[in-house]
């Protein structure tokens, strides 16, 4: 009878042994607070429903997916501290960091991760300069800013070719708006009109009058401005006051409220540059329309975490295995940017997808681009 008793029990225990799944973890890495929250949100959203979508079809590899989210405040101290802590983790099993999406120490934090063997996938990111270094284990997609200087460049070459062009900036080091300004010199140098691209940087202008002023007189017709949103803010009403025809294009994330709604009908032009909309791609199609059927409408940053999410879960398949060494290795094979090259950071490349240009008419952005 105990003989039973004690079958029985030993045969529970091995059934539930069997029946419990192991958990991979899933870091994300993002804003909580302060003016990006927003985005932090959307990323986290992403990542969380395609977890969710991955562990309802059974997990990945026998195992179910965790999410882990993760503010690191955008500051440094924190942000490397956070990725220290990742890697010596003993009570979860980090299988992927999605992130950081803040430009603080960015290099340096991959490194750590390289160095501790856990894959990174970065959705997106507010540092310009991502990618200036191969990582193995680490695959970028769209949406760094010094990209937009590409873009800019092309729509500038095909609708307001000799104009002369103004780009005004913040050059606070950590900002990183040097990097797109060397970005968009190199484009300028490459097509041979270096002679129409003059730089004027904000803390070394005696103020917003004297420098649109002094870009009048140097007769720049298109100003493309990137900085804080209040300087962004004050240049463009400044602009609108004293050079009424001149083109101004910064970055949506950078326009303050109402300064759109100031624009006259015939005076001048506004344009913003806003990052690729990878639910506009029509390799996203299918997971699209899964989402919608869901009742998701992915906006804003929402399908970067979730294709960063969906894209790691392929890989791992493909592979059968959460390995570091092995999942690196298929990341950069044929058959897997065939599938997900368009995502992917291209290095220029025109498969990849590029910024969103809208133009601002009859009290909204219509895009152009």
């Amino acid at each position: 009878m105990k003989k039973g008793i004690l079958f029985s029990f030993l045969s529970g225990l091995v059934f539930f042994a069997f029946a419990v799944r192991a958990e991979v973890t899933i870091a994300v890495i993002a804003p909580k607070a302060s003016a990006l929250a927003k985005a932090g949100s959307e990323l986290f959203d992403g990542a969380r429903f395609a977890a969710q979508e991955i562990n309802e079809a059974g997990g990945v590899n026998g195992e179910k997916v965790d999410l882990l989210t993760i503010d690191d405040r955008c500051d440094d101290r924190l942000a490397v501290s956070t990725a220290e802590m990742l890697t010596l983790l003993k009570s979860k099993k980090i299988g992927l960091v999605v992130g950081p999406y803040c430009a603080n120490r960015f290099e340096d934090i991959s490194n750590i991760y390289e160095k501790a063997k856990i894959f990174q996938i970065v959705p997106t990111t507010e540092a310009y300069h991502a990618g200036s270094e191969d990582k193995r284990g680490r695959l970028l997609l769209l949406g760094t800013k010094a990209q937009m200087s590409g873009d800019f460049f092309q729509f500038y070459n095909n609708n307001f070719a000799g104009l002369k062009v103004g780009f005004v900036y913040d050059n606070e080091p950590e900002n990183g708006f040097g990097e797109v300004a060397k970005a968009l010199s190199d484009e300028f140098l490459r097509f041979g009109k270096s002679n129409l691209l003059k730089f004027y940087v904000f803390d070394k202008a005696d103020g917003m009058k004297d420098l649109v002023k002094s870009m009048k007189k140097d007769g720049v017709g298109i100003a493309f401005v990137l900085g804080k949103r209040g300087q962004v803010g004050d240049f463009i009403r400044q602009a609108r006051k004293k050079e009424e025809n001149m083109i101004i294009f910064t970055s949506r994330k950078m326009l303050e409220d109402g300064v759109a709604k100031e624009f006259k009908e015939n005076s001048g032009a506004l344009y913003v540059l806003d990052r690729p909309r990878l639910k506009d791609s029509l390799m996203f199609t299918d997971s699209l329309v899964d989402l919608r059927l869901h009742g998701v409408e992915p906006e804003g940053l929402f399908a970067y975490g979730y294709l960063s999410v969906k894209l790691w879960g392929d890989l791992v398949q493909k592979v059968k295995s959460f390995s570091y060494d092995k999942l690196s290795k298929v990341a950069n094979s044929e058959e897997m940017q065939e599938k997900w090259g368009e995502f992917l950071m291209h290095s220029g490349s025109i498969n990849a997808a590029k910024y969103i240009i809208e133009m601002y008419k009859d009290d909204g952005f219509k895009q152009v681009y």
